[in-house]
Formats: C-alpha cells, structure tokens, sequence
C-alpha cells in the first residue's frame, strides 16, 4: 500500500462562514504574536535605555559623593586652621596691647635684658632660670 497523498489541483477551498472564522481566527493570532514580540523588544529596548541612565547617574552620584567627602575634609581643615590663626592674633592683639603699657614695656626690658632703674641693685640667684638674650 502507498500512501497516496492528494494533489493541490483538485482540493479546493470552501468559502463558507465557518472557513472565513477560522481565517480571521489565524489572523488575529498572527497579529497578536507579532504585536507580543514587537511590544517585548520595545520594552526591551526601554529597560537597556533606562538601565543606561541608571548606570550614568550612579556613577554621577559616586563621583560627587567623592567630591563631597574631599571639600568637606578641606573645609573641616581650614576651619582648625582658621581657630589656629584666630587665637594666634588673639594672642598678638594682647601683646601688642601690653607692648603698649609704658609699665609692662619696662618690666619686660628689665627682665629679659637685665636693665635697671638708676639706683636700682640687681641681684642674681642660684635658682633663677633667666634666659640669655644671646642664647635666642
């Protein structure tokens, strides 16, 4: 026994209702799974895209977060500098101030250069501990 298999001249196709269904049926469902897979790569397309920005702005966020870190470290430096350089002048105000003072000007004379008032004795001791002007 052959298979005998029917030749494409002699069948023909019915036009009736249920024929036309089942071809606007095939149709739909052509157009559905074309319509799935154009929807799944626009979507796909849309998640590269935004997995692209996401991936530009972290490194952004990274870079300035860096940023962030070293002018706060600069700026935690100068402020120790500033309070430095603020009691420093603090403490040249004052001795600009006492400079000043006929009195303090002439006890500080007499002490670091061994000066005396006329008529005045000065007495050297053993546990004095007085600088030597030349020694500076």
């Amino acid at each position: 026994m052959a298979d005998v298999k029917p030749q494409p001249a002699k069948i023909e196709r019915l036009e009736n209702d249920y024929t036309r269904r089942l071809d606007k049926q095939a149709t739909q469902q052509h157009h559905h799974r074309w319509l799935g897979k154009r929807r799944a790569r626009r979507a796909t397309r849309i998640i590269i895209v935004f997995a692209v920005f996401m991936t530009i702005l972290g490194i952004q966020w990274v870079r300035t977060n860096a940023s962030l870190h070293t002018v706060n470290q600069q700026v935690t430096t100068s402020e120790q500098q500033l309070t430095k350089t603020k009691a420093t002048n603090q403490k040249l105000k004052l001795q600009i101030k006492q400079l000043n003072d006929k009195d303090y000007l002439g006890r500080l004379i007499r002490s670091k250069y061994y000066y005396t008032k006329s008529g005045e004795t000065v007495y050297s001791l053993p546990g004095d501990h007085a600088t030597d002007v030349t020694a500076k």
